[in-house]
């Protein structure tokens, strides 16, 4: 039990670090001193900094199976659940404070070049929340809510692309602004585009 709870502690710990930090920008150490483990034990449960990060990213994943059950598949008309999924998740960036942001984007900026592995693990990710995206907007499409020749995985593609352009800003300026503008201006932008002809 108590070797669990020190893998746990660690990989929430490394979720924030990482968050935070980047995966360049924080040291195996830092995530010990933080997380009050002693220095040496990492290794018991992680070969390399490379495979711990995954093992975030994998509880990071799992953290928004519900999230996304929540907003994306459930009730309500599919465009109206988008809105709220985005509102939902600006919430979250404004709770979230220095650890704000999407850990897909800040890994794929941070890791990626240097790990084909964890690029291969994060192409997966952005794959799967497009899926979920293509699901929703396919189910808007069919309920009249978006035109019938609407481009339904660019626009997912799009939706995300600019979203973490968004997360991007927001990190930089330290500020939810650009989220707030994503949700208010950009996302409808890209909605009106796809939107049956009057």
């Amino acid at each position: 039990m108590a070797r669990r709870n020190t893998r746990e502690i660690l990989v929430n710990e490394g979720m924030t670090a990482f968050m935070a930090k980047g995966y360049e920008g924080i040291g195996i150490q830092q995530i010990l001193a933080a997380a009050g483990v002693p220095k040496g034990s990492f290794y018991n449960f992680f070969d390399s900094k490379e495979v711990f990060a995954l093992e975030v990213l994998d509880a990071y994943a799992r953290r928004y199976i519900e999230f996304v059950a929540e907003y994306l598949h459930g009730d309500g008309p599919p465009l109206d659940r988008l809105r709220a999924y985005f509102s939902a998740l600006e919430d979250e960036m404004c709770r979230a404070g220095d650890a704000a942001g999407c850990l897909y984007g800040v890994l794929s900026q941070t890791s990626a070049p240097h790990s084909d592995v964890l690029r291969e693990r994060l192409k997966e990710a952005f794959a799967s929340w497009r899926e979920n995206l293509v699901r929703l907007l396919s189910d808007a499409r069919e309920q009249g809510e978006l035109a019938q020749n609407a481009d339904i995985a660019a626009l997912s593609d799009a939706i995300i692309d600019s979203y973490e352009g968004a997360l991007l800003r927001m990190r930089a300026e330290g500020s939810t602004v650009p989220v707030r503008r994503y949700r208010n201006v950009t996302l409808e932008a890209l909605l009106v585009a796809a939107a049956p002809q009057k």
